[in-house]
């Protein structure tokens, strides 16, 4: 089971919700994807057996948040969901299955939701709140962890898989991209650059497992390592990977090790991904040697980082 800080169980609140409402729309088979969220929304209150029902489903010119989900004043049975309309379809997909979460696990909370590009994240945060639980009912919604994991199971990560899931499932390359390292049995590591420098990172299990880690001296910004297709300005993509030394990286991976390093580039913005996709091996060193104490200190700060709760400035 995945641990959060205090090696307390991450709340999976969200993705639980996003079970049961993808239980009833499974006899569809292939032909539910890309999931109609629209669809969803409006007869959830079928579904759930619920008095109040999301009436109407609208885009809006908003610029100060992405999506919002609204009670109406005048009718407390009717509820009205609203996007950002010049935000991409797998964009608005995600928020109004964002949105949506709210409806069938916060309704009780608040009348008004109105959720923040900063809000909606296409990835599991792991914290416990309510947007982060929005956040984990549409990924897991839009992308079923069983049905992602049968189509990458003894299959090559590559970007050119990325993308083609990513239209299977109607949503955005980076999502997907999370999406497949939440899930994936092997050691993979994303990396977000933006404007040159690190925004973000996460790791699967195994990548955990291994003491995979992006060194980088706190509060301060880190470009790529030298060295990298991250680092290297002419390639803008690399979409079946090419190797190299995995000690460019992971300083822990013993010389001679490659791991096999992939690179998207936005042509809307200059933001680029590396995935990483790392073999096993013996660590050089491990912080599992300097006693339990400080390997669970590392661990927190490790998800601090992960999760973007840690400034890049």
């Amino acid at each position: 089971m995945l641990k959060s800080k205090k090696n307390k169980p991450r709340d999976m609140i969200g993705a639980k919700a996003a079970w049961q409402l993808s239980s009833w729309i499974e006899p569809w088979g292939e032909s539910r994807f890309p999931i109609d969220v629209d669809m969803l929304a409006t007869n959830a209150h079928k579904m759930y057996q619920r008095e109040d029902r999301i009436t109407q489903i609208a885009p809006g010119p908003w610029q100060d948040f992405e999506g919002f989900l609204q009670r109406n004043p005048d009718n407390p049975h009717e509820w009205l969901l609203s996007y950002r309309e010049d935000a991409s379809p797998e964009r608005q997909r995600f928020t109004k299955a964002h949105e949506l979460a709210h409806y069938v696990l916060h309704a009780q909370r608040a009348a008004t939701f109105r959720c923040g590009a900063s809000t909606i994240v296409e990835e599991d945060l792991g914290d416990v709140d309510i947007e982060a639980q929005a956040n984990q009912f549409a990924s897991h919604l839009l992308m079923p962890s069983k049905h992602v994991l049968a189509r990458i199971v003894n299959t090559p990560i590559t970007f050119e898989l990325v993308g083609a899931l990513a239209s299977v499932y109607g949503v955005s390359f980076q999502a997907m991209c999370i999406r497949i390292v939440e899930v994936t049995a092997e050691r993979a590591v994303l990396v977000h650059w933006d404007n040159g420098m690190l925004l973000r990172w996460s790791r699967s299990e195994p990548a955990e497992r291994q003491r995979l880690w992006i060194d980088r001296p706190p509060y301060e910004p880190l470009e790529p390592p030298p060295g990298t297709l991250a680092a290297d300005p002419d390639v803008r993509q690399c979409y079946e990977g090419r190797d190299v030394p995995a000690n460019l990286w992971f300083k822990n991976a013993p010389k001679g090790l490659l791991l096999r390093e992939m690179k998207h580039t936005s042509d809307k913005f200059e933001r680029v991904l590396s995935l990483l996709i790392v073999p096993s091996f013996t660590p050089e060193w491990s912080t599992t040697s300097r006693g339990n104490e400080e390997e669970t200190e590392q661990d927190t700060f490790d998800r601090f980082i992960e999760r973007g709760q840690h400034p890049v400035r």
